[in-house]
């Protein structure tokens, strides 16, 4: 669970380099990756057990805003929706997640105490 923030952060990084170079479809990927990888260590869930019912039921455990919660999983739908959604006018989204992506990440570190 150390390592969690760390791990995020270089995928986030990733993201930044695929965001720059507009490849929409493997941005979307890396910050999904990103997202789920990190909760998946903050939380200690196997990724083969993660989907958001129990990463909700987890969050609540360790008394995390709902607020902070339901932005994470609103994320997680953005990103999914923005992935497969058609459209040419996807760089504002893209730098929206971006953005969005390492403050939720950053917010939970500081809200999930072990």
């Amino acid at each position: 669970t150390k390592k969690a923030n760390k791990v995020a952060i270089k995928r986030m990084k990733q993201a930044n380099i695929l965001l720059l170079a507009n490849k929409k479809d493997e941005f979307y990927e890396e910050i999904l990756k990103a997202l789920w990888g990190y909760i998946s260590d903050k939380l200690n869930i196997h990724l083969s057990s993660l989907s958001k019912d129990n990463v909700e039921d987890k969050l609540e455990k360790y008394q995390v805003s709902p607020t902070l919660t339901k932005e994470f999983i609103e994320l997680l739908n953005d990103c999914e929706f923005a992935r497969f959604a058609p459209g040419n006018d996807y760089q504002d989204t893209m730098d929206r997640i971006y953005t969005k992506s390492l403050n939720i990440i950053s917010q939970m570190e500081n809200s999930i105490k072990h």
